[in-house]
């Protein structure tokens, strides 16, 4: 029978500086919100600050019928699996959302930090992290540590 070993753990400081590595160098990922009756999981392109907190531009949908009704949401980003269904890297950003059009000062203070150009006819959801959860099975070693605010 093989032996197990126990997950590699992180520092506080090793934690946070692999959740914003891996946050910063991607910017695609799957936001999940849930209404009264209807979970909903979308295809959006982010992008994050110092804070971790995360930024999402769209232009409408369920989602935001969701986020009106309940303001929890899931970000995941991860990469894609290796091999089989245990090598995989990412993160789980667990939060409050908040919606926010142009003049609002949260939507306007997100747009200086930008890094593409996009129409003007869109939103701003801004998901504030109460925790994230990071898991890293490619590295050698396997990794899953919550980091929360």
């Amino acid at each position: 029978m093989p032996v197990q070993t126990a997950p590699a753990k992180l520092s506080e400081s090793e934690l946070q500086d692999a959740i914003a590595e891996f946050l910063f160098t991607h910017d695609s990922g799957y936001l999940g919100t849930v209404g009264e009756d209807v979970p909903r999981v979308s295809p959006v392109r982010y992008y994050a600050d110092e804070d971790f907190n995360v930024y999402i531009h769209s232009r409408g949908g369920s989602k935001f019928d969701n986020l009106a009704q309940n303001d929890n949401a899931c970000l995941l980003v991860c990469t894609e699996f290796i091999d089989d269904l245990t090598k995989i890297r990412g993160i789980q950003v667990f939060g409050q959302a908040q919606v926010a059009e142009a003049g609002d000062p949260m939507f306007e203070m997100a747009e200086e930090f930008c890094p593409w150009q996009h129409t003007d006819d869109i939103h701003l959801i801004r998901i504030k992290p109460k925790e994230i959860i990071y898991v890293d099975s490619i590295s050698g070693t396997k990794i899953k540590q919550r980091w929360t605010s």
